[in-house]
């Protein structure tokens, strides 16, 4: 019989102190960049890590979803793993919100409203369209979420004498027995997977369009939406993959999560490496090939000129060359440690990748907007993304219990 555990701390006192210590420096210094004439790489650098951790929140939630839709059993302890990244998307909300105070300082049109656009690049369409667009996907989410996790936390219940936490008796409210919620919860997630694809689409599409494109009025390309929400999918695969190994190292999960699972999780990398590329040249040779002054000067700025050049480089070879290369060979994929170098690798590379995105529309100093500003911002949100999802793995099982594809169907709880 398999003991699997309910993680009651994920991590030492000390780190997660550090963590929220990380996430007050973080805020503090978006404040200060505010105050000290830093306006634009402040608002900057909270746009490129909206886009970059709010994106991985919700790809872990559609990993899931996928695994639910393709009822892919290689898969399925690593689906709580997955949705746990869910307990970031009310964060990432916020931050929206907040990033509509500084439009004015975003988005270029706003000041210079460009005429045969304006029925598109108006501020009450795009606080409407992001705004209702990011709720509707968010409330999605957490539903099949909950859905998910709710006949887990109910067989905890049932199966030992340990007091659930408010939170956790709250989501087992109007409870009806585990076979009926277990089949509830099957039927919901089912109905919920396909929803969360579409919307997910949608509204990430949107986020290119908005978030990216508009930053240079004069530049358009109908490939963007998709490249945008397939590299999100990309980066999350990669957290998932550094979540994976490092249960798998820490000895958690490791009876559940092995080899087999990181071959997969390798595999899946590696295709969403090459796909990413993919839409990345397709839209770059449409570009080339037209030669057009208002496509091509977006990408020459980004991939010719100083000093951006050399990030495109990297980014380049962070998220194709080298884990292309690497996870080609088999034993690189039944590494835990190798895979999770690529895995760090290309999400360094994604987050560079939407960085090199934006600045260029925003920044107009001759040096890299790198500095100690940008460091401390993307270091709190690192800090707030690790609180929240090991907050939500202590209230929750790290495996889904009750899901009938995860065998064997004998399952305890660890004290």
């Amino acid at each position: 019989m398999d003991t699997i555990p309910k993680c009651k701390s994920l991590l030492p006192p000390k780190i997660t102190a550090t963590c929220y210590s990380l996430s007050f420096l973080g805020a503090s210094a978006f404040l200060y960049g505010m105050v000290m004439g830093q306006t634009v790489r402040a608002w900057e650098v909270l746009l490129v890590n909206f886009l970059f951790w709010g994106g991985i929140a919700q790809a872990g939630v559609v990993l899931s979803a996928l695994l639910q839709l393709t009822s892919a059993q290689w898969g399925r302890p690593l689906k709580r793993t997955a949705e746990g990244t869910a307990a970031f998307i009310p964060v990432s909300f916020l931050v929206l919100l907040i990033l509509f105070l500084g439009r004015s300082t975003i988005f270029p049109w706003i000041d210079n409203p460009i005429e045969t656009k304006q029925i598109w690049l108006n501020t009450s369409f795009l606080i409407a369209r992001q705004g209702l667009g990011f709720l509707l996907l968010s409330i999605i989410s957490l539903l099949y979420v909950y859905f998910s996790v709710r006949p887990d936390i109910g067989l905890i219940h049932e199966s030992t004498t340990e007091n659930l936490g408010f939170i956790a008796r709250r989501w087992i409210g109007r409870w009806r027995g585990l076979s009926a919620e277990c089949t509830l919860s099957q039927q919901w997630q089912n109905r919920l997977a396909p929803m969360i694809l579409i919307v997910y689409a949608c509204v990430f599409s949107l986020q290119a369009f908005d978030f990216v494109m508009s930053l240079d009025a004069h530049w358009y390309s109908t490939l963007v939406g998709g490249y945008f929400f397939i590299g999100n999918l990309f980066a999350g695969v990669a957290f998932v993959t550094v979540l994976a190994v490092w249960f798998h190292l820490s000895s958690r999960l490791s009876t559940r999560i092995g080899t087999t699972q990181l071959y997969d999780l390798g595999k899946l990398l590696l295709g969403f490496c090459m796909l990413w590329t993919y839409l990345f040249w397709t839209q770059y040779l449409v570009i080339w090939y037209g030669d057009l002054p208002e496509e091509t000067a977006f990408v020459i700025k980004r991939t010719v000129e100083m000093p951006w050049a050399p990030l495109a480089w990297t980014v380049f070879c962070g998220c194709f060359v080298i884990p292309f290369v690497a996870l080609l060979s088999r034993e690189i994929k039944t590494r835990p440690r190798a895979l999770l170098t690529i895995a760090i690798i290309v999400l360094v590379g994604m987050w560079l990748e939407r960085f090199l995105l934006v600045s260029p529309s925003l920044w107009k100093g001759e040096q890299l907007p790198l500095g100690l500003l940008e460091a401390l911002v993307t270091a709190g949100f690192l800090s707030s993304f690790i609180i929240c999802y090991t907050r939500f793995l202590q209230i929750v099982p790290t495996l889904p219990l009750a899901d009938p594809l995860l065998e064997p169907r004998e399952r305890i709880i660890e004290e």
